[in-house]
């Protein structure tokens, strides 16, 4: 291999342009191997490529790189200087094809959800603990809002992606229809209805009725299928979250009505959820950036988080008429 010695005249950004990573990994290669024969078995490549290469690191570099004594092949002074910069910059450049790698199937990244508590408090940190178990380089922000604020959080770029139980025409956010889910009665354990597949709303009045409060949107659905029914309850006490109603359910104090997602959860408490004969539901909306696309690592828990939906929807099988 012919060495020769050049003036030092690049600058960095010059430098920068007639060198190449290829160029570095061969001088790497050989500095490691002591031998462009080691340097061109390690890199899968022939000799006089590898050879190529040093020479034409060495001509951006600007000095000599190599000598040969007695057939051997001895990195200068300046090499060796030089090797201890050229060794960080291919670990830099590892990482940067590691990190490449982990993003572009979906395994580093951070995730934001914005999500109205019927579905942020229960499904979501069940489905998004199996989503992070394969993922252990991908963070997860889980903010919990009313319906109504889902679209505020969404418009303060807070998250990739939010589901609200009401659409949205703000500018900035693409609201699209995600999936209509079911409402259930929640019973005590000892309730005479406890044992019953399926209930029937008529068989429900005159019964103590935990409710959420007027502001919420299940609320107003809820009350406009028991017209319809022509049932009425005695209202007995009102609450601002399905989590608390059931917690109430349990203790006795009444019945409720919560959506099928709120059902997770519950095993060891004295509650059972029953489907109804008369199907009532709730729309749930996808928000995303009207201006940029949802990363793929969004995409992915977005549908692990629809998956889930569909698992538990599943166990509450519609209702026949």
């Amino acid at each position: 291999m012919k060495l020769v010695t050049y003036p030092i005249t690049l600058g960095y950004t010059e430098f920068m342009a007639r060198a190449n990573i290829r160029q570095i990994e061969a001088f790497n290669a050989v500095m490691k191997g002591g031998s462009v024969t080691k340097a061109a078995e390690a890199l899968f490549v022939s000799q006089p490529a590898v050879s190529k290469m040093v020479q034409s690191f060495e001509q951006s570099c600007g000095f000599k790189l190599f000598t040969r004594t007695q057939g051997r092949l001895l990195p200068t002074s300046e090499a060796r200087r030089l090797f201890a910069e050229t060794e960080t910059f291919m670990t830099g450049v590892e990482r940067i094809e590691n990190t490449a790698r982990a993003i572009r199937i979906s395994e580093r990244g951070d995730i934001s959800v914005v999500a109205y508590p019927g579905l942020s408090l229960r499904l979501l940190p069940r489905y998004a603990a199996r989503f992070l178990s394969t993922r252990p380089d991908v963070g997860l922000t889980i903010l919990t809002r009313n319906s109504i604020d889902v679209a505020n959080s969404m418009l303060a770029s807070a998250a990739d992606f939010g589901i609200s139980l009401t659409p949205t025409r703000e500018a900035g956010i693409v609201c699209r229809p995600l999936r209509d889910i079911q409402m259930v009665c929640a019973l005590p354990v000892g309730h005479p209805l406890a044992a019953s597949p399926i209930i029937d709303l008529r068989d429900l009045r005159g019964e103590p009725l935990i409710s959420l409060g007027q502001d919420d949107r299940s609320r107003l659905i809820l009350d406009d299928a028991f017209a319809r029914a022509g049932v009425k309850f005695e209202r007995r006490i009102d609450v601002q979250m399905a989590d608390t109603a059931c917690m109430l359910v349990s203790e006795g104090l009444g019945i409720a009505f919560v959506s099928s997602l709120t059902t997770i959860g519950w095993e060891h408490h004295d509650i059972v959820f029953r489907p109804l004969r008369q199907p009532i539901s709730a729309s749930m909306w996808l928000y995303s950036s009207a201006w940029e696309p949802m990363s793929t690592l969004a995409r992915l828990l977005l549908e692990a988080i629809e998956d889930g939906i569909s698992t538990i929807e599943a166990t509450f099988e519609p209702a026949a008429g």
